[in-house]
């Protein structure tokens, strides 16, 4: 049984660090990154320890890759739910040469080959990264995550004390959008916007402020779709957003859409004469309101024979409705 130093793995790796080839690298060497395609992948338990031994490529050669971490370590097993047959990624850290390496624990397994390369950060090459992070991650980050992140890698902040700031936002287009409680919006560090209320993000490509007198703003691209929304800095009468669709309703009680929708239908007759809109948690539905009349904007239910509970402000499940 081989032997081998734990060291517990990281997720940040510089942009312009030096790649390295497997097939050409003599002896025990630290700090060395590699550019490989995972071609197996095996995950054992020891204790609370999870050791993954992956067989790991480049256009030189193939060597053992071994990660090491901790079964309730959330960032691990985020990074181990990740890694799958054929994946590209960019790995740092240290070749060991098992007959010469110094030895303090038993390893839940066994090796033939003579040298293993011990992973102590990982990087998906397929990802969108902003200052070595996954942007995906990001989106997910609470206010307080957040600000420490920004504060850490950029200047945007300088000055700006956490009090001072109501949300913050990143784009897949690598934007990081920063809302202050005096209404003011900072894009990349310059105020872009004031007199805002809401940030709106939709999937990372569409990133919209809504001001304090229901004007929708956009604030990551400018294509003729975000136009129509804005309809020349229109004052809506209510707006309803979730992660994936804005729906707002203006004072000819027409509605306008914009978003992610998927496998649903639209009925036009339902997006014109609407008296009111809301939410109706029970179905996950948002619903309009038409002559005293309840229907589902999507088509998702039937409310012929019933009369829903309807929330008509404020928010809940991730949906959101202002007025």
């Amino acid at each position: 049984m081989k032997k081998i130093n734990i060291k517990k793995i990281g997720t940040t790796i510089s942009e312009d660090v030096f790649i390295s080839h497997i097939d050409s690298v003599i002896g025990t060497t630290n700090h060395v990154t590699l550019k490989v395609t995972i071609e197996n992948i095996q995950v054992y338990e020891l204790d609370n320890t999870m050791f993954v031994l992956l067989d790991i490529s480049d256009m030189s050669g193939k060597v053992k890759g071994l990660m090491v971490g901790y079964r309730a370590d959330k960032d691990f097993k985020a990074i181990l739910d990740d890694i799958y047959i054929n994946k590209k990624c960019k790995v740092s850290g240290k070749f060991c040469f098992l007959d010469v390496e110094p030895c303090d624990v038993d390893l839940p397994f066994e090796l033939n080959d003579s040298h293993l390369f011990c992973i102590q950060a990982f990087q998906d090459l397929d990802s969108i990264q902003l200052y070595g992070v996954d942007i995906t991650r990001l989106y997910n980050y609470d206010l307080e995550k957040a600000y420490t992140f920004v504060k850490e890698n950029t200047d945007y902040l300088y000055n700006i004390y956490i009090d001072k700031v109501k949300n913050i936002l990143f784009s897949v287009y690598k934007d990081i959008i920063i809302l202050l409680n005096d209404g003011s919006l900072l894009l990349n560090g310059k105020k872009k916007l004031d007199n805002i209320k809401k940030i709106i993000f939709l999937s990372g490509l569409s990133i919209f402020a809504i001001s304090n007198d229901n004007v929708i703003k956009c604030v990551t691209g400018n294509w003729e779709s975000t136009k129509f929304l804005n309809a020349n800095d229109y004052k809506y009468k209510k707006i309803l957003y979730t992660p994936l669709v804005i729906v707002a309703l203006n004072y000819d009680n027409d509605i306008r859409l914009y978003g992610t929708i998927t496998d649903q239908a639209i009925d036009s007759k339902r997006l014109v004469s609407v008296d009111d809109i809301g939410y109706v948690e029970d179905n996950n539905d948002i619903v309009i309101i038409k002559e005293n009349k309840v229907y589902s904007l999507f088509l998702e239910h039937d409310y012929a024979d019933e009369l829903p509970n309807i929330m008509v402000e404020g928010f809940c499940n991730d949906v959101f409705i202002i007025e």
